[in-house]
């Protein structure tokens, strides 16, 4: 494949922006990554789903032994009469399968080279199964906005603000769920929107799912506009696509709690999380004022605080991408678990972003001169979400504004994720230089010496950092207590 202007650039931009920094610190355990990958290493090492044993002694099995305690686990009792946690039984990732099922070639290579390494396992699955293919995908989206009828400029602002200025930098570089649904989303898009190809909208629609349980009504509304009206001739297509997906999603849901239809939700095996799963419908009721507040606007939480961009993709249209912009959303302040665990922003609903990033370009086709405002909120998106990622993936619950709480102390004080530069010895903010060029490069891209896009961007930039924030700075000190290497090289205390 030919590449086009400018794409030699974007891509390497991307590359740095996204790779630069390895934010991981094994002792978090984060069980929304890592159990995916524990599934994985039982499949490799023990041919089963089953991650261990519950006994009265405590969990138990090779896994878990290896690599700790992880959190986000289902339990099937001995005792059919029995339901969890109050008995023993047989540990599986509260997951769907499609991640683990993905990575589980990948740690058979790396099992070649000797025990598996929790570390070196994270690592290369990033990198080859989110990191890459998350470049790739925002390539191809900015040639189907091209294609679309917009300008060079409007195609280069959506690609920069959804790829850098949103949920998708953050969880772009986690082996989790929410991207890898939002790939198979907007590759199951491009499937049937911009080319038509019948299998692969299938194929990917099902991977989506099996991913993520919740992108299932996404991937309907996909489906649906592609067949209907007058094409359900690609039925058979679809159906060939889903199949494989469909049968793995089967086969683990029988293995393991025996029956297709019986999914880990209804075998938590963690009290706190099936009493917060009670209230409503398998866990979703009507909104109120605080879930709305929170998962939109909060400096905590809210998708608009974080990607505040996204405003322009909210204007009602006819359209599949719009359609699975207002699923996402509902679902968001909707859901029993909406306030989503540590993160950075409403992890749930990273899907929507390259149908943000679609329909904002659709608004800009039709008025470009809001372009200079769109540019000012992606620019501030980027610096907000940019510096959030750089130290973290997911701030405690207790966080009122992460940006004062935890990001300025850890980055003031020197305190760098690993990197190539760390690695060689360069101390503190000197190796992040690489990736604060790439993001400046990015806002400097976005802004063009336009007043109105600097106003903006200052603006919204000043109202994220002065938002409301706790004195206190627990948090931040416990990334520090955790953080790798301990400490990191030019670090000072704070």
């Amino acid at each position: 494949m030919q590449l086009r202007r400018g794409e030699g650039r974007l891509f390497l931009l991307l590359f740095v922006a996204y790779g630069w920094l390895f934010v991981f610190f094994e002792k978090i355990n984060n069980p929304n990554e890592l159990v995916r990958v524990y599934a994985a290493r039982a499949l490799v090492e023990d041919h089963t789903w089953s991650i261990g044993r519950r006994t009265r002694a405590g969990d138990a099995g090779p896994v878990l032994r290896d690599w700790g305690y992880v959190n986000d686990k289902a339990l099937v009792c001995d005792n059919p009469g029995l339901t969890p946690p109050g008995c023993e039984g047989r540990l599986y990732a509260a997951k769907a399968p499609g991640a683990s099922a993905l990575a589980a070639p990948v740690l058979l290579v790396l099992r070649w080279f000797g025990p598996l390494q929790k570390t070196t396992c994270v690592f290369v699955l990033r990198w080859l199964l989110v990191i890459l293919p998350t470049l790739l995908f925002w390539m191809a989206l900015r040639r189907h906005l091209l294609d679309l009828g917009s300008t060079e400029e409007v195609a280069l602002a959506c690609t920069l603000a959804g790829a850098l200025g949103s949920l998708s930098l953050t969880y772009g570089q986690m082996f989790a769920g929410h991207q890898l649904a939002a790939l198979a989303l907007g590759a199951a898009y491009l499937s049937g929107c911009w080319k038509c190809r019948p299998y692969w909208v299938g194929f990917f629609c099902a991977a989506a799912v099996a991913f993520e349980y919740p992108a299932a009504p996404a991937a309907v509304i996909l489906i649906a506009a592609f067949v209907w009206p007058g094409k359900l001739r690609y039925l058979r297509g679809i159906v060939l696509g889903a199949l494989p997906w469909a049968l793995l999603v089967a086969q683990f849901h029988w293995s393991a709690f025996g029956a297709p239809w019986s999914t880990p939700y209804s075998h938590l095996e963690n009290p706190a999380f099936v009493r917060d799963l009670a209230p409503g419908f398998m866990g979703i009721s009507l909104p109120d004022f605080e879930r709305f507040y929170g998962s939109l606007f909060a400096p905590w939480l809210g998708l608009l605080f974080w990607a505040p961009w996204i405003v322009f993709a909210l204007r009602p249209r006819r359209s599949v991408p719009f359609a699975i912009i207002v699923y996402y959303l509902v679902f968001q302040i909707t859901h029993a678990l909406w306030r989503s665990g540590w993160v950075v922003g409403p992890r749930y609903i990273t899907p929507l972003v390259p149908f943000a990033a679609i329909s904002a370009a659709l608004l800009l086709r039709e008025r470009p001169r809001l372009l200079p405002w769109f540019c000012g909120l992606a620019a501030a998106g980027i610096a907000a979400t940019g510096l959030a990622s750089s130290v973290c993936q997911g701030f405690p619950l207790e966080v009122q504004n992460p940006l004062r709480e935890v990001v300025w102390p850890l980055l003031s004080h020197g305190w760098i994720p690993r990197n190539p530069l760390q690695a060689l010895g360069v101390p503190g903010l000197g190796s992040a230089l690489p990736w604060l060029a790439a993001m400046a490069a990015a806002i400097a891209v976005l802004l063009k010496r336009n007043r109105i896009s600097y106003a903006v961007a200052a603006l919204v930039i000043a109202l994220q950092w002065l938002a409301p924030a706790s004195p206190d700075r627990g948090a931040a000190h416990f990334f520090a207590s955790v953080w790798e290497p301990q400490p990191p090289p030019g670090a000072s205390d704070f």
